[in-house]
């Protein structure tokens, strides 16, 4: 009986090892629609941006010059309009080391000269002239443009009463406090 049992358990195991690895290395049936996505997207037609058009990844980061081709800083994020989508603003990054007490500095977009980089065709500059970086305000983000905290607030309110160590709070049943 015990080699009739164990003949049995490793029967099994064998099986369940066998049909494991076949599971493995067959194909799932939905493979089919991935090799048509693939059709599909070589069948696409390329698009590339027209003359004059600069892609935003060039426009972010870009040095910025004064009207004496000193760099005073960098474009760290461009200021959208939500309702027609054109850039209004540009935040500038200005001083500091690596980021670490830099100023941001928001500047109308319309005062910025944007052109190719007379040292380096492939990259774009901004100049801006030192009376509009001078009378430009520094550039706080609003707070609902930032993350949102993970949980609510967990401070109790005075009116609901405070919690002790057992897990009681400090009211009898009546409501008045102990």
């Amino acid at each position: 009986m015990k080699s009739f049992l164990s003949m049995l358990t490793v029967s099994a195991f064998g099986l369940a090892v066998v049909s494991g690895a076949a599971a493995q290395t067959m194909r799932p049936s939905t493979d089919q629609p991935a090799r048509d996505t693939q059709r599909d997207d070589k069948q696409r037609q390329a698009w590339t941006p027209k003359t004059g058009s600069i892609e935003s990844g060039k426009l972010i980061g870009m040095k910025v010059r004064d009207s004496q081709g000193k760099d005073v800083g960098e474009v760290d994020q461009l200021i959208v309009d939500e309702s027609d989508g054109k850039i209004t603003h540009a935040v500038l990054g200005k001083g500091g080391v690596l980021g670490i007490g830099e100023q941001k500095l928001v500047v109308d977009w319309e005062k910025l000269n944007v052109q190719r980089d007379a040292k380096n065709r492939n990259n774009w500059v901004a100049t801006v002239d030192q009376a509009t970086l001078d009378s430009a305000q520094l550039y706080v983000e609003r707070d609902r443009d930032r993350t949102p905290a993970a949980s609510p607030a967990t401070t109790p309110r005075s009116d609901r009463g405070m919690k002790n160590g057992a897990g009681t709070t400090n009211k009898d049943d009546t409501g008045t406090k102990k």
